[in-house]
Order: structure tokens, then sequence, then C-alpha cells
């Protein structure tokens, strides 16, 4: 189940919003009205629907909202009161705002003079063409039919997918593919404002459950996990009529007496084992204290000691705090304690959200859900993202390069595209007509 910081089982999120909303820009009339303009660019209110309908989807995603991002009265909720702004204004603007960076970058695009090569468009007409028959019988005016509830028709959505595969060419051609060209001064220097490194001893708040008998105690089963494991230099269990008594396996049983004068099973654990209790799904069972339970007053005594212990030292006396309390496993997998960022998402979240308020060299007591956590923060080890030891942190396993480099990439490409989206003109009475609230909820397209 969870290590230590396997409770920092990380789900890897290098995906923007920018990267997960790209969609479309029209430069025709006859793709809908234009909301916005850049120069002789148009982005028409049809693919502002288009983007719209999209985060909508995400949102009413069981990952977000919900259901809950179906009501319409929802939308009219507040986000932030302070700056009396709804969840309706916030996303709106929100989407508003990256259909602005597609139409920066597509202006960008035509300004170097790039040309998407040809194979490209040939692949979206050819996953047009499948949507058209697996979805819609074959028939585009049924495929329109659908599409017409997010505000587009299949040219809009052909051209959705041509300037996705613009924007992505544009940021290749710039940055190289999965970030090749960005020299180390610049990896170097978004390792440093996003990453933190901390170590920890981390107590479990929750106890993993066991085969146990009725008393309570677990059970012992021999090599094969078949047959029970007795201490056979005990007792033999007798049944009212004298007999032996036996298991299910007919195998005699053994007891002993404890001190309080209870017949217990007498178990044989040398060499033997206990089973695990496993869900549906195969995970571990487990048991969580109750917050004043007896094993969580003995837990936060124990955390306590070993923060006083901890704020009298320093990194080195950490050290060997975490080396005598911390878990084995974890000390094998992170020996140099963990690297988190802001924008990964860990089961433990209120310990990277604490560590980045950190100073260096502080330590503190976290409780989480999972348990209690004694963290000091470390200062970064230079070039920690290039080390082979670091790799299942830094690695991405679908490119190949640094876990970050999407997101560097992104961000360097908002900053390329900055001085083009202020020169952006909108149509403010025509966005005034569209919003999320008002969008279809778009999971496919």
């Amino acid at each position: 189940m969870m290590k230590a910081f396997g409770i920092l089982k990380k789900i890897l999120c290098c995906v923007t919003v920018i990267a997960m909303l790209i969609c479309s820009l029209a430069s025709c009339a006859g793709k809908g009205k234009p909301l916005m303009k850049l120069d002789k660019t148009e982005f028409s209110v049809n693919l502002f629907e288009l983007y719209l309908s999209r985060m909508k989807g995400m949102l009413c995603s069981s990952a977000y909202l919900g259901e809950t991002g179906k009501d319409e009265n929802f939308w009219e909720t507040w986000i932030d009161v302070e700056n009396r702004k709804t969840y309706n204004t916030h996303y709106t603007e929100l989407v508003l705002d990256n259909a602005k960076s597609s139409l920066a970058a597509i202006a960008a695009f035509d300004e170097l003079g790039l040309k998407l090569p040809d194979f490209y468009i040939e692949e979206i007409d050819a996953e047009l063409e499948d949507l058209v028959k697996n979805e819609a019988n074959g028939s585009k005016t049924a495929f329109n039919a659908t599409l017409a509830e997010y505000g587009a028709n299949y040219d809009i959505l052909r051209e959705a997918y041509i300037i996705e595969a613009k924007i992505s060419y544009l940021s290749e051609h710039l940055f190289g593919k999965n970030g090749s060209k960005v020299g180390k001064t610049l990896i170097d220097e978004y390792y440093v404002e996003n990453y933190a490194r901390f170590k920890q001893v981390f107590l479990y708040g929750y106890e993993f459950l066991y085969d146990e008998d009725e008393n309570g105690d677990r059970i012992y089963y021999r090599e094969d996990n078949s047959k029970i494991s007795y201490d056979t230099s005990k007792t033999a269990k007798l049944n009212s009529d004298g007999s032996y008594a036996t298991d299910k396996n007919g195998d005699r049983i053994y007891v002993y007496t404890d001190s309080d004068g209870k017949e217990r099973i007498a178990y044989k654990k040398d060499g033997a084992a206990t089973k695990q209790l496993l869900d549906s799904d195969g995970e571990p069972l487990v048991r969580y204290y109750e917050d004043g339970s007896k094993e969580m007053q003995i837990l936060d005594s124990d955390a306590n000691a070993i923060l006083a212990e901890a704020e009298k030292g320093d990194f080195v006396g950490f050290d060997a705090i975490v080396k005598e309390h911390g878990s084995k496993d974890s000390l094998e997998d992170y020996p140099d304690g963990y690297y988190v960022s802001r924008s990964m998402n860990y089961e433990a979240v209120d310990v990277v959200d604490e560590v980045f308020d950190m100073e260096i060299g502080e330590v503190k007591k976290i409780p989480t859900e999972f348990g209690i956590h004694i963290v000091m923060r470390y200062e970064l080890d230079d070039d920690a993202y290039s080390r082979e030891e670091n790799e299942d942190i830094f690695i991405s396993t679908k490119t190949g390069t640094y876990i970050f480099m999407e997101e560097l990439v992104d961000e360097l490409l908002g900053d390329y595209l900055k001085e083009y989206k202020d020169k952006i003109t909108v149509d403010e009475k025509l966005l005034a007509t569209v919003d999320i609230k008002r969008a279809g909820v778009n999971f496919y397209y």
C-alpha cells in the first residue's frame, strides 16, 4: 500500500490548463462571428463555445465537480466571495485567457512562416472520418447535430484539431522536441523555483489488517499459507468428551493460558507468516486510529518526543533520527529525501503545502489523515533532477525527459506569447452572450 511517502504516491500532473484546452481558431466568417481579433487572425464565438464545453466536461468529470457541475444554480455560487466572483465568472475568464493564448500562438505561427507538414492534416482527417463512422453511422449531418450542443460543427472541430497540431509544432520549433532546446540555466531556474526537498519520520495513523482468530490474535500459517502453524510444545486442546480438538484441516489445535487465565491458540511464529487482508481491488485493508483513541495518544506522544529531539539538532542530527525511526523502505528508495513540487499530486498533500512554507532547516510536526509526519526541509541538491538515483522522481516514462519539462515549456511558451496576447481585441457584447454555465458538457471533442 503506502510506504511512509509511498504516501508520496505521485500521480504525475504535467498537463497544464492550456494543454487541456488548446483547441481552435477560425479566420473566416463562415465559421461563426469573430469574438477576438489579432491583426487579421480571428477567433470565432463558436470556437469559444467549444473551449467552454471542453472545460465544462473536465469539471463535470468524477475527478472534479461531478454531477454538481451540471446544475445551473451551482455556477452562480461564489468561488471568491471577497472579490464577488462566481464559478461561472471565474471559469469563463479562465477559458477566455486560454483562448487568447491559442489566438496568440497561431499569430506567432504565421509570423514565423511555419507550415504544418501534410501528414499532420492527413492524420486529423483520418481521425475525423473515424469519428463520423463510429459515432454517427457515417452521417456528417448526424455528427454535426451532436457537435451543435458545443457550438461546433465538423469544420470547426477539424480546425480545432489543426490548431492543436500547429501549437504543438510551434512549441517544438521554439523549444525542441520534449524541450530539447531548453538550456540548462532555464532548467536550473525552474527546478529551484518549483521544487523543495525534505526528509521525514512518518508515524502510521493506521494499522494493516490481518487474518485473526476469535481472540483477536493474528493467525500464523505455514509457508504454503494453507495450514496453521501451531506450537506443538504447548498443550493440545481437548473437546468436552476428552478427544483432541482439530481445525478445519484436521490438525490438532494447541493452546496456552495467558496471564488473565484465558485460553489462547499457541502459534509457532518462527518460519511462519501472517496473512494480510485485501479488498476487492487487491489493496491491503487498514484500520485508521480514531481521534482521541489510545493509539492516537501514544502516536502523538511519540511524535512530540521525536520533534523535541529534532529541534535540538541540525541536518546531521535529523539524518540520524530518520535512520533510527524512519521506514526502511523509504530510506532505501529515497536516501536523499523527497523532492516535491506544488504541481504534483500526492496523497499527503498537507505535507507538501507545509514544506513550501518552511524555512531551510526548520522542523515541524504535520498531522495528516494517514498519521503524523515529523519533517525537516533541506536545501535542494544541485542537479538532483539529472541524477540516475532520482530517475523515478524526475524522469517521465512518457517522454523520457524531465517530468517538469512540459510545464517548463508551457511557461516559456506563455512568456513568448505575452506580447501577442496584449494586442488582442475582444468583442465584449458578443462575449456577454456566452459563458460556461450555458455551455454543453463536452467529454469527447
